[in-house]
């Protein structure tokens, strides 16, 4: 059996001890010192190989320092991972300019990251942030022209979330901040966490559930639609589309049985699922409750003359959400469910 000679000299973290390892290793001394070892640090350092939407990817075993985007911040925040693991979010610094935003304490926390939205990263700020993961759902990255030099800055490990990459359905099939159920499932299948994905979606479905079942009177007699106001624009998600083209707050309103305004009729929606809104037509938001997401303290909305003619408007029934209900996913939803819940909950008082 081999002996060290010299004096082992006292490991105090983590961090010196995988570098006293990796000396042992160049010394051909780890097996010798690797029945006494109950740190995993052995373990943590291997690979293993996993299915992307590009093919197999090798990816560590348990990753440190991940870049991810804001979808993949939420789906790993929904799963219970350690979000410490996050050294980068693309974004993030516009993302936390909002201080109601609903991920506002990861996007916000010191020292994160941020080398631009992925279409447009610094390659330069990626690589000194030394990822050994970068993570993105498919609708997020797919298309992106710098992903070979991300690939070779870490393993890129594209989420699977779409069923198909035809480029006449949007976003290559479902998107991520669509169906928030099964993107979950595939965050947790690619990173072992299958029953953390499947408790998470349980108790949502227990919320929707409880949901429909206390207000399903309300749910039934209550007209809604859901527009943004940005400080150019303003625009209506439509519930006639949420199937497919739909954005998490309509998808959720359909799942519980609300209906649009019957002035909506026959209007056709564009091919992102939504309905230009300008100060001749903002009629078409009135209904018995209205969701607005307003942007950047948007005022856009109210300089239409016909505003405070809204009957929405007189009874004092818009709600101001924020972006999850346009781009979000798992936790997003859960969002979403409380906020349909507390407008509910105000109605009936």
């Amino acid at each position: 059996m081999t002996t060290l000679s010299a004096a082992v000299p006292e490991i105090h973290d983590d961090a010196t001890r995988r570098q006293f390892l990796a000396v042992l290793a160049a010394a051909g001394l780890v097996a010798a010192c690797g029945a006494d070892d109950d740190t995993g640090a052995t373990e943590e350092a291997g690979t293993r190989t996993v299915a992307g939407a590009y093919g197999d990817v090798e990816i560590p075993v348990a990753p440190r320092r991940i870049l991810a985007d804001l979808m993949t911040l939420d789906y790993l925040v929904a799963l219970g991972f350690d979000t410490s693991r996050i050294v980068g979010v693309f974004g993030a610094t516009w993302f936390a300019q909002d201080p109601s935003h609903y991920l506002y304490d990861e996007v916000s926390r010191e020292g994160l990251v941020d080398p631009g939205f992925a279409f447009e990263a610094n390659l330069e700020t990626v690589a000194a942030a030394e990822p050994d993961l970068i993570l993105a759902p498919f609708d997020q990255i797919d298309g992106m022209e710098q992903q070979d030099e991300l690939a070779r800055i870490a393993p890129l490990l594209v989420v699977p979330t779409s069923q198909t990459r035809d480029p006449a359905t949007r976003y290559g099939g479902t998107a991520s901040f669509q169906d928030w159920r099964s993107t979950l499932r595939a965050y947790g299948a690619l990173l072992e966490l299958e029953d953390e994905a499947e408790a998470y979606i349980a108790e949502s479905e227990r919320l929707l559930a409880d949901l429909r079942d206390e207000h399903a009177d309300a749910i039934a007699s209550t007209t809604v639609t859901e527009a943004k106001s940005t400080p150019d624009s303003m625009a209506i998600n439509a519930l006639s589309t949420a199937g497919e083209s739909g954005v998490l707050g309509t998808i959720l309103l359909s799942e519980l049985g609300f209906t649009a305004p019957p002035q909506l009729d026959g209007v056709v929606p564009d091919e992102y699922g939504t309905i230009a809104l300008s100060a001749e037509n903002l009629g078409l938001v009135d209904a018995d409750l209205l969701f607005l997401e307003v942007r950047e303290e948007s005022t856009e909305h109210e300089q239409s003359p016909l505003w405070p003619t809204l009957d929405v408007v007189r009874r004092d029934r818009v709600v101001i959400v924020g972006n999850h209900w346009e781009f979000g996913g798992a936790v997003a939803a859960r969002r979403v469910i409380e906020d349909i819940d507390d407008a509910l909950t105000l109605m009936g008082a």
